[in-house]
């Protein structure tokens, strides 16, 4: 039958595989935010660039419909020039010439409104192509990025598989009463269920316990829990002496 000193190894080192555990979940549970962040880089460019691209767009929308509502004003200007030699009374002939006049500096002000325009697709074009270049940028980028935060997963998930069946391993070594206590402290307190007491120390809530029961611990031949914290507790230097000095 094992001694306490050996039971209580086998839960140190159980207890030791369940830190690292939770440890590599840890880093598991990181890694989906900061692939979301990766990806985010790209979808914040893609923003950018699809934003300039609607303007560009509308610009060119609108350029078209002033071009062809300053092309049909062109040609009834011209139509009503052309119908200035058959008026024959000065009255009519004045009256047509006041809405050519009229026509002609709306379709000043139409040529103003496009040239305008067309200095602005010109301006949204560069910036649609920095923008471009710049998701260009940030999608190489992210491959290489997503590329090394898969490569970090599988590797932790391959350690997190590996401590499993470690664990598994290491369950069995436990005596099952004391199993069952460390699994229901361990519920309790953060994951940590077994803590060393070195000089007059509890290492699980650092506060000092009874030197009566410091005494107790370093003969290790009961199972002990700290009036504190309520961990099983335990000597450490009377679990993991220190090899002794050569001659």
């Amino acid at each position: 039958m094992p001694s306490l000193r050996e039971k209580l190894k086998a839960l140190e080192e159980l207890q030791q595989i369940d830190l690292e555990t939770n440890e590599i979940r840890s880093v598991l549970e990181s890694l989906g935010p900061r692939r979301t962040q990766v990806e985010e880089k790209v979808l914040e460019a893609r923003r950018s660039y699809d934003e300039e691209k609607s303007r560009l767009e509308l610009n060119e929308r609108e350029r078209r419909q002033l071009e062809t509502l300053l092309g049909m004003e062109r040609d009834k200007v011209k139509k009503w020039e052309g119908r200035l030699g058959e008026i024959r009374t000065p009255r009519e002939y004045a009256a047509l010439s006041r809405e050519i006049d009229i026509a002609k500096k709306s379709n000043d002000t139409q040529s103003e409104q496009l040239r305008a325009l067309s200095g602005q697709a010109a301006e949204i074009q560069k910036a649609l192509e920095e923008r471009a270049e710049w998701l260009a940028e940030q999608e190489e980028a992210n491959q290489g990025d997503l590329a090394e935060l898969d490569a970090r997963r599988a590797e932790v998930e391959e350690r997190l598989r590996q401590l499993e069946s470690k664990r598994g391993e290491a369950v069995r070594a436990v005596d099952p009463s004391l199993l069952s206590r460390y699994e229901n402290i361990r519920k309790r307190r953060s994951g940590v269920a077994l803590a060393p007491v070195v000089g007059m120390t509890c290492r699980g809530c650092n506060r000092n316990v009874p030197p009566q029961l410091a005494i107790t611990l370093q003969r290790a031949d009961s199972i002990e829990t700290c009036p504190n914290c309520h961990r099983i507790i335990y000597a450490a230097e009377a679990l993991n002496p220190s090899a002794p000095s050569p001659a």
